[in-house]
């Protein structure tokens, strides 16, 4: 009984779906701020910054339709700023990269970046 309990148990996790963004990974990120973008706003100066992140599908299954939203977050952890993007590629067989960028505010307060990952997967296909 006890072990038709635990072989149950077993097919049932295996059978859930992943939470979205179990299957991505940043593998690098970098923000900088591009002189051509500096502005002037009320006598202080605004500096946009760019982050440019490269993104890796670690999961066994293809995905698609791959979205990403970024979040510029305070040290308490309050949402200051969110967009979303499309990565290039946004279809990613296993092991597969793409990369994204976008520009960003610069918050004063500022001191945390989330990317949280959106996509569909095909479980019956798997990608040789």
């Amino acid at each position: 009984m006890r072990r038709a309990l635990s072989i149950a148990l077993l097919i049932a996790l295996a059978a859930s779906p992943a939470m979205a963004g179990d299957a991505v990974t940043v593998l690098q990120e970098k923000r900088t701020v591009s002189p051509e973008k500096r502005t002037r706003q009320k006598g202080k100066r605004h500096e946009p910054v760019e982050h440019v992140a490269l993104i890796q599908n670690t999961s066994p299954r293809s995905i698609h339709a791959l979205r990403v939203t970024v979040e510029l977050h305070d040290a308490f952890g309050k949402l200051l700023w969110t967009h979303t993007v499309t990565p290039g590629p946004s279809s990613l067989g296993p092991g597969e990269t793409a990369s994204l960028s976008v520009s960003t505010p610069n918050p004063p307060d500022y001191k945390k970046t989330v990317y949280r990952f959106d996509y569909r997967t095909d479980p019956g296909r798997r990608r040789p």
